[in-house]
């Protein structure tokens, strides 16, 4: 861990605090990949719809917010790096919405951020009002920025093209 986040205790288990001030822009927490693992757990981080891992900390300890001063950005290390959504005072919690790199959420039933935007549930990107998802821009998991598989999407909202050929294609 750096010397510019210190971990704190809080209502809501461990965080992350800033020990300096932010400036929008700024790579807060640099995440690093510790582990793979073989399914979702409660502290794992979606990397790719069929890929989870473990961070290190501090990243691991940063809490979800729904209205977060950090976003993600996928990193050199395998994980995300935390940057700055806002100017961030020294001594505020530094929290990021776990809907940026979950596809779809499982593990918390109900969200306790206490933001005044709170959603009070944390369903996944899939599931964000495209107003949501804009407000992060870049800043989200870069796998989340491609069409899901297919296997994800109802079929009605598939849109194959015909590969029948046409009496003309075939010279009829």
């Amino acid at each position: 861990m750096g010397f510019d986040t210190l971990i704190q205790q809080t209502e809501k288990g461990r965080g992350v605090f800033a020990s300096r001030g932010f400036r929008k822009g700024e790579t807060v927490v640099v995440g690093r990949r510790v582990d793979i693992l073989p399914e979702r757990t409660t502290h794992s981080i979606q990397m790719d719809f069929d890929l989870h891992i473990e961070l290190d900390e501090p990243a691991l300890l940063i809490n979800h917010s729904c209205s977060p001063n950090t976003g993600v950005r996928n990193n050199q290390f395998g994980a995300y790096d935390f940057v700055a959504l806002v100017d961030i005072p020294s001594g505020s919690e530094i929290t990021w919405d776990y809907s940026t790199t979950e596809y779809t959420f499982i593990d918390i039933p109900k969200c306790c951020c206490g933001s005044a935007e709170c959603r009070s549930k944390i369903l996944g990107y899939k599931f964000l009002p495209d107003e949501i998802r804009k407000t992060y821009g870049e800043f989200i998991a870069d796998y989340l920025r491609v069409t899901a598989p297919e296997k994800e999407l109802p079929a009605r909202d598939l849109k194959v093209p015909s590969i029948a050929p046409t009496s003309r294609a075939i010279g009829l």
